[in-house]
């Protein structure tokens, strides 16, 4: 079944020649076209992070609440989300 064109949005970017070259080069070697080529590495690399809840962890506890708020997925993308933690602990 297609997408329907309202389903489809553009997504442009600015590459520099050799990332197109590499892209095209990808896609020459798979076999494929540039944007699939693109979105399977795309798509390799989010299987890559995906989280399974063990059984009985707390994070299948939690499972319900995860990704409800907003904010950062991971506190490290930002030094600044990590200043002077722990300072408390150390006094």
């Amino acid at each position: 079944m297609a997408k329907k064109d309202k389903d489809i949005v553009w997504f442009g970017m600015k590459l520099t020649p050799e990332e197109k070259q590499k892209i095209e080069l990808l896609a020459e070697r798979k076999g494929v076209s540039k944007k699939e080529a693109v979105m399977n590495a795309v798509n390799e690399q989010v299987t890559e992070y995906e989280i399974v809840a063990k059984p009985g962890s707390t994070l299948e506890k939690l499972q319900h609440i995860v990704g409800i708020a907003d904010g950062p997925g991971d506190l490290s993308t930002n030094p600044k989300y990590m200043e002077d933690f722990g300072k408390d602990s150390l006094s």
